[in-house]
């Protein structure tokens, strides 16, 4: 029994020697990280952006003038309002369209019958989409707008539709108001 015994303790110790050693293997392994030997201290390379060798040419025409983009804006930004509305919150886009308005569209915009008692819910979202200035001068413009509207009923089913508009604008000092709001 006694050799059978010294035989198990010798076969225990070299079976906890080869643990140890494996454990140090992995432990020393895994202070590598995933890549091995590959030193790990390299900084990030760096992103050298194209814009750098860009030349400036200033013969390049500029597309739009100030007073273009003014009226393209106001046509657009019009559009959008004009077309924006919900029986929840009726006339209230009419309202935020008066400040940009002569006195002949104010009056067109307060002739606009609102009917405060709707039967259920319906509303329009309006996108302009873009502009085209048809005409223009020093003191009146007329601006081409195409739109996409989204009509929302009270079921929340939504159709959506496109349609243009025609916007006239005349020149009150140096700002442009709109005078005529056309729907094709």
């Amino acid at each position: 029994m006694d050799a059978k015994r010294k035989k198990i303790l010798l076969i225990l110790a070299v079976l906890v020697v080869l643990i140890i050693l494996f454990l140090i293997w992995i432990l020393k392994t895994s202070d590598q990280g995933p890549m091995g030997n590959e030193n790990t201290n390299t900084p990030p390379p760096v992103f050298k952006a194209p814009s750098v060798n860009l030349e400036y040419k200033d013969s390049v025409e500029v597309k739009q003038t100030s007073t273009e983009f003014s009226v393209i804006n106001l046509a657009k930004t019009y559009a959008a309002r004009f077309g924006s509305w919900s029986t929840d919150n009726q006339g209230a886009n009419l309202n935020e369209l008066l400040p940009l308005s002569t006195e002949k569209m104010r009056q067109y915009i307060a002739s606009i019958d609102l009917d405060f008692s709707p039967q259920e819910f319906r509303g329009n979202t309006t996108k302009s989409i873009s502009a085209k200035i048809i005409s223009l001068d020093e003191n009146s413009a007329e601006v081409l707008v195409n739109t996409q509207k989204i009509e929302t009923k009270a079921n929340l089913e939504e159709s959506v539709y496109y349609q243009e508009a025609t916007v006239k604008m005349i020149k009150s000092g140096d700002v442009w108001l709109v005078d005529e709001f056309i729907w094709q």
